[in-house]
């Protein structure tokens, strides 16, 4: 489905320079967050990875049995996003959005299919660059976007990393009393009016189901196209609106949903919460400008806390000019070209037919300026349209150091690479193949290549990445440089594997294996 369009005014430019973004487990901040930035841009056509496709509409659900289940993705999202968080302990550092919830499926604070619906979804797009953790942070803004908010609510940062192991419990149910729950939301850092607010606002969306909770859904909801029996806890469970607030302010339509109204006074967990302290947080949020300035704000500190070792990056935005799928290949007479694809990221004014980039030496000197004049391909993105533009050209080599276009410079290594091209990937195995410079190898030692492969792992639906290290062996030479193969590499799942080569201090740019030849 094409999404509505969210049009930003100006798209904003990403602007970097070398070396100025830090590294995790090897791998550069700055291709984690272009990595993330795809994802959250290229929604339809080319370069898809279908992400926010699963929540347009916002009442679409991605799950087993399609939308007969009752249950709605958006909704699961939020809700993922909540109980991974809230058992954070601010005070020691732990816990928040690192996926713990993926070993904790099974607990009854946890009831529900959200759980695994949500890691299955999304595993895809788990990566050395994407971890789980921060596919559930986007889930969540694109979640609120594509249901009535904004796209520009939530700054979408990375750097989460995924926990291998099960958190604490102390997920609030609905039959927890309510000094329970605001020392379990005290302690992931948020005061009595932020839990309220922040309880309101995550159940705007989605509903209450009776598989999960038969003492509160009255079995009445289950039917044909409703098999888990939800029920809304607004008349607008596909809108993310205030309506549960008015409702309840007002004492109209659901009264603010069963967690308000239900027969048990012990299952009224919303209740408690909200006239905890007279009511004066609801009154504050039946403004539906404070209900979305509020939950945004909340949200982002939610998703944003995290276990005290982790560093997040700067805030991520649509980049309106993008280089993507950069490779180096050779010639057997050591010819060196580089490859791609320039992306345009456009609202209202129709992109180029000419696009000029320009690669650059160490010493300042420009390559010619090369020119594409074919757009290859284009999709479509809640931003607005994308067209992608290719372009393979032999650099200055060695001594290249940068592909430059449009203001933004993307740095290239031209002394050690991997060789896409010829490097090769099946259902099984890796054959990793590389270049250095000849002068480099003397006294380095042997070349070794790096492959970042998604394992999966006991106990979660959630793969862990698990860098696996291999030989290469000098096989030929071409030109200035030594050519090297690692010979077939077996692994446990070949699909979102990137892949780095090392030569004593020296590492290439890392490249997704996808950009390999693929056999059989």
């Amino acid at each position: 489905m094409v999404p509505s369009f969210r049009p930003l005014g100006l798209l904003p430019l990403l602007m970097f320079s070398t070396g100025s973004f830090s590294q995790l487990n090897g791998i550069d901040m700055r291709d984690r967050m272009e990595e993330m930035e795809h994802i959250w841009v290229d929604n339809n056509g080319a370069n898809t990875d279908g992400f926010v496709g699963a929540v347009s509409p916002c009442s679409n659900y991605v799950g087993p049995n399609g939308q007969n289940r009752g249950e709605q993705s958006s909704a699961q999202w939020v809700r993922f996003v909540f109980h991974d968080s809230v058992t954070a302990n601010l005070a020691a550092g732990t816990g928040g959005v690192d996926a713990s919830l993926g070993f904790e499926s099974d607990r009854p604070e946890n009831l529900g299919l959200f759980v695994n619906d949500t890691l299955r979804f999304m595993s895809p797009t788990v990566s050395a660059y994407t971890s789980m953790s921060d596919n559930i942070a986007l889930g969540l803004i694109a979640s609120l976007a594509e249901c009535g908010g904004t796209t520009t609510g939530i700054p979408l940062r990375v750097g989460r990393i995924d926990a291998e192991e099960a958190g604490p419990a102390g997920v609030p149910e609905p039959t927890t009393d309510l000094k329970t729950t605001l020392a379990q939301f005290a302690a992931a850092g948020f005061n009595q009016s932020e839990t309220i607010a922040l309880t309101a606002c995550g159940h705007s969306l989605g509903r209450i189901h009776f598989s999960n909770f038969p003492d509160i859904v009255d079995a009445s909801a289950v039917t044909s196209t409703n098999i888990n029996g939800g029920v809304g806890f607004d008349a607008t469970p596909a809108v993310f609106d205030n309506a549960v607030v008015t409702d309840y302010i007002g004492g109209t339509g659901a009264q603010g949903g069963l967690l308000v109204t239900a027969g048990n006074v012990s299952d009224r967990s919303d209740f408690r919460l909200y006239v905890s302290d007279n009511n004066v947080t609801m009154q504050a949020l039946s403004v539906e400008a404070t209900f979305q300035s509020q939950c945004n704000s909340l949200f982002e500190r939610m998703i944003n806390t995290v276990p005290a070792a982790v560093t997040l990056s700067d805030p991520i935005t649509p980049m309106t000019w993008k280089a993507v799928d950069i490779g180096l290949d050779i010639t057997p007479t050591g010819a060196v070209s580089i490859s791609g694809y320039i992306r345009n990221l456009y609202y209202a004014t129709a992109p180029p037919t000419v696009v000029y980039y320009d690669t650059s030496t160490a010493n300042g000197t420009l390559s010619a300026v090369e020119v594409t004049t074919t757009a290859l391909s284009s999709g479509t993105s809640i931003f607005g349209y994308t067209v992608y533009y290719g372009f393979n050209n032999t650099i200055a080599s060695p001594g290249t150091t940068s592909l430059n276009f449009e203001g933004i410079s993307y740095p290239v290594n031209d002394e050690i690479f991997i060789l896409t091209a010829q490097s090769t990937s099946s259902r099984s195995d890796f054959v990793l193949k590389a270049a250095a410079l000849t002068s480099l190898t003397s006294g380095l030692g042997s070349m070794t290549g790096v492959l970042y492969v998604p394992e999966r792992q006991q106990g979660t639906v959630v793969n862990k990445i698990v860098n696996t290290t291999v030989p290469m062996t000098a096989y030929a030479t071409a030109g200035n440089y030594t050519l090297f193969s690692s010979g077939s590499v077996a692994v446990q799942n070949t699909r979102s594997v990137i892949a780095k080569v090392l030569l004593g201090d020296s590492a290439s740019r890392t490249v997704k294996g996808d950009l390999f030849a693929q056999g059989a």
